[in-house]
């Protein structure tokens, strides 16, 4: 199976605390970047080649979804895209759901294509509709990152079509495979109806009650070749990484791209938009051989993955990567939950994981092994301005006092990690309105006189109970665990419910100490600049909005403190990467583990320490 999902009467990890092959290589790469970005939750900067690697791939397998039985060369991009999700973002699997495949009419089989060419024709057509499409949607979501950096225009949209073009002629090598070998040993199989527990996303539903609708007699047709040799992949309408494969203890997971497995044997694909020259073509190997590993182990440990290979589309080429043997994957096996252990068992300090680089190394197009370059890795490195292993240091603030310039005032810092955005009190429901069918409530609470709005963000816990009893009435006497309390451009006290927070209905004699009036709202932090970050865009009413921040780094931790862009001031601007900065008078925000400063006309922003420069 592909596949294979949490269990959540088991899973005592969860979704955050599991290890992936990107993790492994991050930390084999340095220890200080994995701590960086998993720990210290840096963003490297997000150029345009990561979107395009992404768009080629959606468009790619929203072409390997369809059918030229079912659609004409021309067809919509969206005849497909409405797949029936679970509330988890995986393809339903209700049996009343309907799937836009299973409405579908099959064209005159005097339509279909009768020879190779005429599939090739047919794919090539569906690429070209539906990679400007994917592109324009990564275009998008490129523009709201905040962390964007480098020029959409330098996106070649006609070579991102020839390498998908690229792909579709390694497919339909598969296709020809699949023809030659009379659709292979699972045709009648397949002619019947009968379907793997995860098969291929085609738009279907899991289950065809009768013969295939797109079943013929006698020897394979061009069509049933391409419909059985289809590899499995996520489905492009899937919500993201709900299609993972999970370690049956849970503390490994890993999405492939796509798998074939029409000839009996299970071959899986990583797909790259690149040419595979540079250092992380190493990853890559390595990422195949740990998800080798893990089909294994996903499969009782019986059956083991035939073929490994990296799609290098840019280069039009095909890499083959040696499958571990038994031996090797269960010391991989092992290797990885002791890095398990090591990384998520408790939170690693930065003493733990020193900037210990580990040699760059050399690949030429199609992740052909060359000569290593002589640079050192710490200078290509995002955090090098940060670390010590850069210009960098290890010496950070923790808190303190400190006078601001122009200020009479001193101002007592609290350390990142010190700060408390949350608050667990108990109240009583002063009136609760709306909530219809698929609608969150809104809830008021008082408390001693005082009243706060209890503003539900989520439908479900991170531990999957829901968010909010059913039923909640006036007078209602609730405990609010974990809540994140704000106040509104009015002044009004709002109570935030996300993954990490619920309303539940509190005890006859439970009793908190904390009460509103402990709501604090005003900190003062400092920290070392590691970057800034801008926001724009346009807001329903049609006026532009600009927003601007920064992340900060001290001894205890990191956090990103925003903002509108008009409330900064001019020392945002005068401010580089390494100084020493004090953000005065926030406010504080959390989602989930994240932790960010807000803000506003009344807040101070002072660089307190230049960081020292070469001339």
């Amino acid at each position: 199976m592909p596949v294979r999902l949490a269990l959540p009467e088991v899973d005592t990890i969860g979704p955050y605390k599991r290890l992936s092959a990107s993790q492994v290589n991050a930390y084999t790469t340095c220890p200080r970047l994995w701590y960086y970005e998993k720990v210290r939750r840096f963003r490297m900067p997000q150029i345009p080649v990561l979107f395009v690697g992404r768009a080629v791939e959606e468009a790619f397998c929203r072409m390997l979804q369809e059918s030229p039985a079912l659609l004409v060369a021309n067809a919509s991009p969206e005849t497909l895209s409405h797949v029936p999700l679970d509330p988890n973002g995986v393809p339903s699997r209700d049996a009343n759901a309907a799937w836009p495949a299973d409405r579908l009419l099959a064209l005159p089989t005097q339509m279909w294509p009768t020879d190779l060419e005429g599939l090739r024709q047919w794919a090539q057509e569906r690429l070209s509709i539906h990679l400007p499409v994917a592109l324009e949607a990564m275009k998008l979501e490129w523009q709201k990152d905040e962390r964007k950096a480098g020029q959409w225009s330098s996106v070649d949209p006609q070579r991102c079509l020839d390498m998908c073009l690229k792909g579709l002629e390694m497919h339909l090598a598969e296709v020809l495979r699949c023809f030659d070998a009379n659709g292979g040993p699972n045709l009648d199989a397949w002619r019947k109806g009968i379907r793997p527990e995860w098969p291929a996303p085609d738009g279907r539903s899991y289950n065809i009650a009768l013969r295939h609708p797109l079943a013929q007699d006698g020897s394979a047709s061009w069509i049933e070749a391409w419909e059985i040799s289809r590899p499995w992949f996520v489905d492009p309408n899937a919500g993201k990484f709900s299609m993972n494969a999970i370690h049956p203890e849970h503390w490994f997971q890993g999405e492939y791209d796509l798998v074939y497995r029409w000839d009996g044997s299970i071959n899986i694909v990583d797909l790259k938009a690149s040419v595979g020259a540079g250092d992380r073509s190493g990853n890559y190997v390595e990422q195949l051989r740990m998800y080798a590993m893990l089909w294994w182990v996903t499969h009782d440990r019986k059956e083991t993955v035939d073929k490994l290979e990296i799609w290098y589309l840019g280069a039009d080429a095909i890499k083959q990567i040696d499958v571990p043997t038994l031996a090797e994957m269960k010391a991989m096996e092992a290797e990885l939950n002791s890095l398990w252990h090591q990384l998520k068992g408790e939170t690693p300090t930065m003493e733990d994981c020193p900037p210990n680089p580990s040699p760059m190394r050399g690949f030429s197009p199609g992740g052909v092994p060359s000569k290593a370059p002589e640079t050192p890795r710490c200078t290509s490195c995002d955090w090098k301005a940060v670390c010590p292993g850069g210009n960098g240091s290890d010496s950070q603030l923790n808190g303190g006092t400190v006078r601001l310039p122009g200020s009479t005032a001193s101002y007592d810092l609290t350390g990142i990690d010190e700060l408390e955005p949350r608050m667990t009190l108990i109240a009583e429901v002063f009136s609760v309105t709306g909530g219809g069918e698929g609608q969150r409530p809104r809830i008021k609470v008082v408390q001693n006189g005082l009243f706060a709005q209890v503003q539900l963000l989520v439908d479900t816990h991170q531990d999957g109970e829901p968010a909010w009893p059913q039923g909640l009435l006036k007078g209602d006497r609730v405990k609010l665990d974990g809540v994140v309390p704000s106040a509104n451009y009015k002044g009004e006290l709002q109570l935030k419910v996300d993954p990490h927070a619920i309303v539940v209905h509190a005890g006859k004699d439970e009793h908190v100490d904390a009460t509103l009036l402990d709501f604090r709202a005003r900190w003062n932090v400092t920290g070392q600049l590691v970057y800034r970050f801008e926001k724009k865009g346009v807001g329903r009413n049609g006026k532009s909005w600009h927003r601007k921040g920064m992340m900060l780094m001290d001894a205890t931790g990191s956090m990103k403190v925003e903002g509108w862009a008009a409330d900064w001031g001019p020392q945002y601007d005068l401010a580089e990467v390494g100084d020493t900065m004090v953000a005065a008078n926030i406010s504080l925000d959390a989602w989930a583990i994240d932790v960010k400063g807000q803000i506003n006309r009344n807040s101070k922003i002072q660089i307190t320490e230049r960081v020292e420069r070469a001339d």
